[in-house]
């Protein structure tokens, strides 16, 4: 019976490896197919709007940018965190949809791969667990039928 539970523990781990490791490829395709047709821009943060969330406070800078035509447009970046990353003022390197300058992302690599990457490093985790697993049941079941 105990065998049974580790062997379903085992598929288990490896389903969500294998699950993690899919949401990793989609979350990176989605990053690198915002990159056609952007460009960068420096962007300054000019505010942050305030989400409550039980007893907490959760922020999303606003971040104001000129683009290459002269337009100046306000976009919000793609994390709300408990603190406020940046100060109200501070330069950031943004990337923004030449055709659709409201499409902009914060040009760094937290705000852009840190999904990808805790997906990936989740899926492998799971995926060696699950192998793991299923190794030491199918040892324990031949030492236990020799």
């Amino acid at each position: 019976m105990a065998f049974r539970i580790l062997d379903l523990a085992a598929r288990l781990l490896l389903a969500l490896g294998v699950g993690c490791l899919l949401l990793a490829a989609y979350l990176s395709w989605r990053t690198l197919s915002f990159s056609p047709g952007t460009a960068s821009a420096t962007g300054e943060v000019v505010s942050y709007r305030q989400i409550p969330d039980g007893d907490d406070t959760r922020y999303r800078p606003r971040i104001r940018f000129k683009t290459v035509t002269g337009e100046i447009v306000t976009v919000e970046g793609q994390f709300f965190t408990t603190t406020q990353r940046f100060a109200i003022g501070t330069q950031v390197p943004m990337l923004y949809k030449t055709r659709q300058p409201n499409e902009a992302r914060v040009a760094l690599f937290v705000d852009n791969w840190i999904g990808p990457c805790v997906a990936a490093l989740v899926g492998l985790t799971g995926l060696a667990g699950g192998f793991l697993v299923r190794r030491s049941v199918r040892r324990e079941l031949a030492k236990s039928g020799a």
